[in-house]
């Protein structure tokens, strides 16, 4: 695994310009970004963390495609959350603060014999370099496109250029044949001997292609790095139980065989910062539409109410007696049902509480993870 981009602009002062920008539909975009180093030694099925601003959260996308000679990765983001939505704003010209990969372990690539690719939605993005490393070690590669409607049906031409076959499949039959990914998948089964499956999209139309396949006997991996929070393996966010063991996504995978994943407990992931995540898009729509209206001014209302304590109002630690130490606001992490913790998960991550000033939280927390897996 090779890190090839940077945290923070504290350490080196780099910034990643978007070169061109592509709609693929409504809310997906293509972005290609400078990032020669990681142009150069990422592979099929490797990820990137990046951070919009100082002040972003860290997302995780899987490198659609690289130029080395351009020195640049290409990006599909959809408009989902705070984060994206904010990327998703941005142009050709316009920067990244910061990009750290390629991470995550590459996709095993053989010639199985004849293959089948799904990618549902937005999936297709890093479905589409495995397509591409799998038809260049010689197998016969057969791909379904999924969506729920044509607008949503992204890159088919740069996948049929490498694909002997392609199925479309559309919810509503404004394209292709009407019906699910997995009517696809059964198709070409029925049609030839499948040798491997690979099947990247939501993660509930993961599990009913691997529902699907089961029944064949089919080997199929999926992608999982939906539920990455860090992405080195520190945060234990994406800790599932993989064959009846416990996995990092982002450092034992993100593919797995899809047989062997617990997908209740994928399910439960996925909602942990479900609530953290609605309050800051309420809040950040919010924000957005007093901008378009032209309220910039504080009003009477906003100015009297109560603002949470910053870290520079908070003094020392040092000069503060125990009673008022208690009295500091702190931070509530979301986590896990105590009993589903206790009976489930019991190798699960303790949550902490992170430094009030969040720039200042990721390098404190980080010293502390890299010195208890010391």
């Amino acid at each position: 695994m090779y890190l090839c981009g940077c945290y923070s602009n504290q350490f080196i002062d780099e910034m990643y310009k978007i070169v061109r920008k592509e709609q693929l539909s409504e809310k997906v975009f293509l972005f290609e970004v400078e990032a020669p180093l990681i142009a150069k030694s990422r592979k099929a099925g490797n990820f990137v963390i990046i951070r919009v601003d100082q002040q972003g959260e860290r997302i995780p996308l899987t490198i659609a495609e690289a130029d080395i000679e351009r020195g640049t990765i290409t990006l599909v983001v959809q408009a989902v959350g705070v984060s994206t939505i904010k990327m998703t704003q941005l142009n050709a010209g316009d920067e990244l603060a910061d990009i750290v990969g390629p991470l995550g372990n590459p996709t095993h690539i053989e010639n199985f014999g004849t293959v089948v690719c799904a990618g549902g939605g937005v999936g297709v993005a890093p479905m589409l370099p495995i397509i591409q490393a799998l038809k260049a070690a010689g197998n016969r590669v057969l791909a379904v496109l999924a969506g729920r409607t044509k607008e949503l049906i992204i890159l088919e031409e740069q996948v049929r250029q490498s694909a002997d076959e392609v199925i479309i499949m559309t919810d509503d039959g404004s394209y292709g044949q009407q019906g699910v990914v997995t009517v696809g998948i059964e198709q070409f089964i029925q049609q030839e001997k499948v040798d491997k499956v690979f099947a990247i999209g939501p993660a509930i139309m993961m599990k009913f292609c691997c529902l699907t396949t089961q029944k064949y006997n089919i080997p199929t991996d999926v992608s999982l790095n939906t539920i990455m929070v860090d992405g080195t393996g520190m945060c234990g966010a994406c800790r599932l139980t993989i064959g009846g063991k416990t996995k990092f996504v982002c450092i034992d995978g993100p593919e797995f065989d899809g047989h062997q994943v617990n997908w209740d407990e994928m399910f439960k992931r996925m909602g942990t910062f479900r609530e953290e995540e609605q309050k800051a898009l309420k809040a950040f729509e919010e924000q957005e539409a007093r901008s378009q209206s032209g309220i910039g001014k504080e009003t009477a209302a906003t100015a009297n109410k109560p603002v949470a304590a910053t870290a520079q109002q908070i003094p020392a630690a040092a000069e503060l007696k125990p009673k008022e130490r208690v009295q500091i606001p702190r931070v509530v992490m979301p986590e896990l049902d105590p009993t589903y913790r206790a009976t489930t998960i019991r190798e699960e991550v303790n949550q902490g509480l992170p430094c009030a000033k969040h720039s200042d939280a990721w390098p404190v927390r980080s010293q502390h993870a890299w010195k208890a897996v010391r």
